[in-house]
C-alpha cells in the first residue's frame, strides 16, 4: 500500500522549499542575463512543463481505467491557471498575465501550501501534483520579477468577471454530473483555507467577496508604484 500524503511532512517541506529555490533561481538568472536568450528560455520552462503535466496525467487516467467527465475535465480552478500561465510564458501577453497573477497568488498558490493530495512520494500523482502547483507559482512570480509584467488598470474587474465566468461553469458541471470541482459542492478533505469561511454554501459567498478583496490587495502595491512615478515625474 502507498504510503498516504501528510501535510507539512517531510515530503511536503521538500517541495515548499523547493519551489522557493527555483523561484528565486529562476529570477536571479533571469536578472543576471538580462540581454540574452536565458530570460525567454527560462520563461518557457513552466509552461512546457504544464503542457507536459496536463497529457502525462491524462494518459495515466487513460491506462489506469479511471479517467471519467467527473473528475478530469479541465474544470479545475488550477486548469484554468494552466492555461492562462501556459499562454503567457509563450507570448507574455498582458491579460492571460493578469489572470495568471490574481489567480495564483489568491487561490492556486494554496495547493501547494495546503494539498489536497491522498499519495505521497514517489507515488507518481504526487509528482503530478506538485509539478503542476509549483510550476504555476514559479511562473507567477518570473512574470513579475524577471519579466516585469504589470496588472494594468481595471485588471481587478477582468479577473474578477473571468472568475466569476469559472464558477458559473464550474457550478453548473458539479450539479450536472454530481461532482466537485472548484470545491464548489463540498470543500477538500484535507486542511484548507476553506475550512475557516462557514459551511456550504455560506463559504461559496464570502470566497467570492474575500476574493475580490484579496485581488484589491494584490494589486495595491502596483498602483502605489505607479502613483509614486507620478508624483515623482511631477516634482
Amino acid at each position: 500500500m502507498p504510503p498516504k500524503f501528510l501535510f507539512l511532512g517531510p515530503s511536503h517541506l521538500v517541495m515548499l522549499g523547493l519551489t522557493v529555490f527555483l523561484t528565486v533561481a529562476f529570477i536571479v538568472l533571469a536578472r543576471r542575463w538580462p540581454h540574452s536568450r536565458l530570460p525567454s528560455i527560462l520563461g518557457a520552462l513552466p509552461g512546457l512543463a504544464l503542457i507536459c503535466f496536463y497529457i502525462s496525467y491524462n494518459v495515466q487516467r487513460f491506462r489506469d481505467g479511471y479517467w471519467e467527465p467527473r473528475y478530469d475535465l479541465p474544470m479545475e480552478l488550477c486548469t484554468w491557471v494552466a492555461i492562462a500561465v501556459i499562454v503567457t510564458c509563450f507570448t507574455r501577453n498582458l491579460f492571460t498575465f493578469e489572470l495568471s497573477y490574481f489567480w495564483v497568488m489568491a487561490g492556486s498558490i494554496h495547493g501547494t501550501l495546503t494539498p489536497n493530495l491522498q499519495e505521497d512520494f514517489p507515488h507518481f500523482y504526487f509528482f503530478i501534483y506538485f509539478i503542476g502547483h509549483v510550476c504555476l507559482v514559479i511562473a507567477s512570480f518570473y512574470f513579475i520579477f524577471a519579466w516585469k509584467l504589470r496588472p494594468r488598470p481595471g485588471a481587478i474587474w477582468r479577473v474578477f468577471l473571468m472568475s466569476e465566468l469559472y464558477f458559473a461553469t464550474a457550478f453548473t458541471l458539479d450539479y450536472a454530473l454530481d461532482t466537485n470541482y472548484g470545491y464548489l459542492m463540498r470543500k477538500p478533505t484535507n486542511p484548507s483555507f476553506l475550512d475557516y469561511l462557514g459551511p456550504w454554501p455560506v463559504y461559496l459567498i464570502v470566497l467570492q467577496i474575500l476574493a475580490l478583496g484579496i485581488f484589491y490587495l494584490l494589486n495595491l502595491p502596483f498602483r502605489l508604484a505607479t502613483r509614486g512615478k507620478r508624483v515623482e515625474i511631477r516634482d
